[in-house]
């Protein structure tokens, strides 16, 4: 007689659609029983995952709406009835790690009651917590048995504010990586002149943000540092995406650039054209916080240019190693900025290296199958990987 898979209960406060493909690989898990919880209210136009896919429809039974309360962006309560799920006797709920979200504290409370296991999954802490947040976020954490935290950087703060390094578990990030991974093959044939047409010389060297068109993004530091270029290191400069700010950017780009050295693209979710425009771009550059752009750009072999400062940056800062698959200037600094970018562009690189730079640390972490197998380690009580 087979053993019963361990039930894992894994709440989230959205179902996002770049998280479809490590969900999917939750849910197909031959270790676990994972079922979702999540709330359908966003306010961040962030794209949601279709469950009627051909691939989750067999796990429908595994999805549960939530009804989430918001006070203006800030997630303060989720509506999971917990006295139901105990009833079945879950191994594990794994909740995201904020203590502002006030229905959190409860559902610790009765799980650890009732001997379940509860775990956190965010960035942990930042470091720069003070006064009654850096009390309330350390009390949270600690009640929690064990924590998933993004990158190294987080697991090294938690640890340094007490909680048992055995008990935190590195997941990193992912995109759709085997998607991602099939257009990698077509990267050599591809046309760079006939990619960029929408340039007078799109031989010239590239640089490209890929995501959401938003304040954090900083994005007005390239236009400024393209600007102080554009005498000497002439580069052309695509945007691909939108958001609040794209009518700012625009502006500033008709005030300060050529007028045939920048393109506005718009949003993209073809996975296709983001890999033509990414590859055979020669810098993604992302001035404030990185995200998940830095996945996305070093799946399909292309480095970053974001800042140095880990104590404000997203946790995917992690996978660009300085002066291999990236380069990084300091934060805010827009002459840092132009020197970064034109040491890039002027130094001699092997382009395929520099490919394989990029793809090996995906290869590694960053992908849903890593993923899956932190995950089930976690469950199955074993010490964490890294």
């Amino acid at each position: 007689m087979s053993q019963k898979k361990p039930l894992v209960l894994f709440l989230n406060n959205i179902a996002p659609l770049y998280r479809q493909n490590v969900w999917t690989k939750y849910l197909e898990s031959e270790k676990m029983d994972l079922h979702f919880f999540f709330g359908k209210e966003s306010s961040t136009g962030i794209k949601t995952i279709n469950f009627n896919e051909k691939k989750l429809k067999p796990h429908t039974g595994k999805i549960n709406i939530l009804k989430n309360v918001y006070i203006k962006q800030y997630l303060v309560w989720q509506n999971f009835n917990i006295f139901n799920w105990i009833k079945k006797k879950p191994q594990t709920i794994i909740l995201l790690g904020e203590f502002n979200i006030l229905s959190n504290w409860i559902i610790t409370f009765f799980a650890k009651v009732n001997n379940i296991e509860v775990v956190s999954k965010g960035h942990g802490m930042y470091g720069n917590e003070k006064g009654l947040k850096l009390l309330a976020r350390k009390s949270f954490l600690k009640i929690c048995n064990k924590h998933i935290v993004y990158e190294k950087h987080g697991k090294s703060i938690l640890s340094k504010n007490g909680i048992d390094p055995d008990n935190i578990h590195i997941l990193f990030n992912s995109l759709d990586y085997e998607k991602q991974k099939k257009y990698r093959e077509l990267i050599p044939e591809l046309n760079k002149s006939k990619i960029l047409h929408f340039f007078d010389k799109p031989e010239i060297p590239t640089l490209i943000f890929i995501g959401r068109l938003t304040k954090v993004k900083k994005l007005e530091l390239i236009i400024e540092a393209i600007k102080l270029m554009q005498k000497n290191t002439p580069v052309n400069f695509l945007i691909v995406g939108d958001g609040n700010e794209k009518s700012n950017l625009e502006k500033l780009a008709s005030e300060r650039l050529n007028s045939n050295c920048y393109h506005f693209y718009g949003e993209s979710y073809d996975e296709a054209i983001n890999n033509n425009l990414i590859a055979v771009s020669d810098l993604c550059v992302s001035p404030g916080n990185v995200g998940l752009t830095a996945i996305h750009s070093l799946s399909y072999g292309t480095p970053v240019c974001t800042h140095s400062n880990l104590m404000e940056q997203m946790p995917e800062a992690e996978a660009i190693l300085d002066g291999v698959n990236g380069i990084l200037f300091e934060q805010n600094n827009v002459e840092s900025l132009k020197d970064a970018i034109t040491l890039w562009i002027n130094k001699t690189h092997n382009r395929q290296k520099v490919r394989e730079n990029c793809y090996k640390v995906i290869d590694e972490y960053y992908n849903p199958n890593y993923q899956k197998k932190v995950i089930e380690n976690l469950i199955e009580g074993n010490k964490p990987f890294i």
